[in-house]
């Protein structure tokens, strides 16, 4: 009787890798075996498609599933350490306590996986992504992150300390209760994240987009923000004396309480941000772009605000007692109660351009 490709019927469930391999290879689908708690160790699977599959408990280790599609499978449990995932699809699978200890995951994607306790230490995750998937307490330590996509995951309790994030994405993530101490993030992309309250003294963030971000509350103290990106921020009460902020963006974000005091925010741009109560003494300020800023109450005792531009910002009752203020601009600003007392060397309101930002046409 001829056997027919397309019954998985009329094929046994494979005992070992090298029944399993030869399945594969034969361009046979795994679909609806209990392949759990067996030894499949270095197995052959480049290719795989593996559907409905049970291999929780399974051990898979060095084994070889390039370009493999995993569909709907369980794998809690299983031990992957070594295996070589390349370019590989998990969609829709359990992979609760899963080891992946130094696995090549290049390129893989995990989508709407369900992964708590995750085991990814030392493991290659450049390029790979993972989409609306569940990874708390997920072990990340020591894992190659460059260019790793995270959108709208669950990271409670994740262990990223000490690594290395290079131009990595982080869409809707609350980091929290992420453990992140240590960690070097640079050319990252923090998009709409939450890391309100998070004590982050110190920490590498160069070149990070922080565009929607919550950082209320945050203490970044003393570190390397430069070139940051915080569009549209909520940094309220947050801490980021003596950060080096230089050439960043804070356009539309909400700074109100802030504490900037000897920070170095050279040519940085708050146009229409909210400083009201800023905390700016002796902060390096130089260039700065500060229109439309509402600046009320703000303190910017012996701050540099060299060549600044205050135009039509509000500095109501901000203190800029013993600034350098050579060149500043300050025109059309409301400054009700404004302590300048170095104003003879800040520019004044432009009356052409006053006249032309005030023009309205006669109907």
């Amino acid at each position: 009787m001829t056997q027919r490709m397309d019954d998985p019927t009329q094929w046994k469930p494979p005992t070992d890798a090298a029944e399993i391999g030869a399945h594969v290879h034969a361009g046979r689908e795994l679909r609806g075996f209990d392949l759990s708690n067996r030894d499949f160790r270095g197995a052959k699977l480049g290719g795989a498609v593996l559907h409905e599959v049970d291999l929780r408990g399974a051990r898979l280790d060095g084994a070889d599933l390039r370009e493999a599609t995993i569909l709907e499978c369980e794998l809690d449990e299983a031990s992957l350490n070594g295996a070589n995932l390349h370019q590989a699809i998990v969609h829709g699978s359990g992979l609760a306590g899963v080891k992946l200890r130094g696995a090549t995951l290049t390129g893989t994607k995990f989508n709407e996986a369900t992964a708590p306790g995750l085991d990814l230490t030392d493991a290659d995750l450049r390029v790979a992504s993972f989409l609306k998937s569940k990874l708390d307490g997920a072990v990340l330590t020591g894992a190659k992150l460059e260019r790793t996509i995270f959108l709208e995951c669950d990271l409670t309790g994740a262990d990223l300390r000490n690594n290395r994030l290079d131009a990595v994405t982080l869409l809707e993530a609350d980091l929290r209760r992420t453990q992140i101490s240590g960690a070097r993030f640079e050319r990252c992309i923090l998009l709409k994240t939450k890391l309100a309250g998070m004590r982050l003294a110190g920490m590498h963030f160069a070149f990070t987009q922080f565009t929607d971000a919550d950082l209320a509350g945050i203490d970044l103290a003393g570190a390397d923000l430069h070139n940051c990106n915080f569009k549209g921020s909520k940094l309220m009460k947050a801490n980021l004396g003596g950060s080096r902020v230089a050439n960043a963006l804070f356009v539309e974000a909400d700074l109100t309480d802030i504490d900037l005091r000897r920070a170095d925010l050279t040519q940085s741009i708050f146009l229409d941000a909210k400083l009201e109560r800023a905390q700016c003494t002796g902060a390096t300020m130089y260039q700065c772009i500060l229109t439309r800023a509402n600046c009320r109450d703000a303190v910017f005792r012996s701050a540099n605000l060299i060549y600044a531009d205050f135009a039509n910002a509000d500095i109501s009752g901000a203190d800029f007692t013993g600034a350098q203020m050579f060149r500043a601009n300050l025109h059309a600003v409301q400054d009700a109660g404004a302590k300048i007392p170095d104003r003879v060397v800040t520019l004044g309101t432009d009356p052409d351009l006053a006249a032309a930002q005030n023009f309205h046409t006669r109907k």
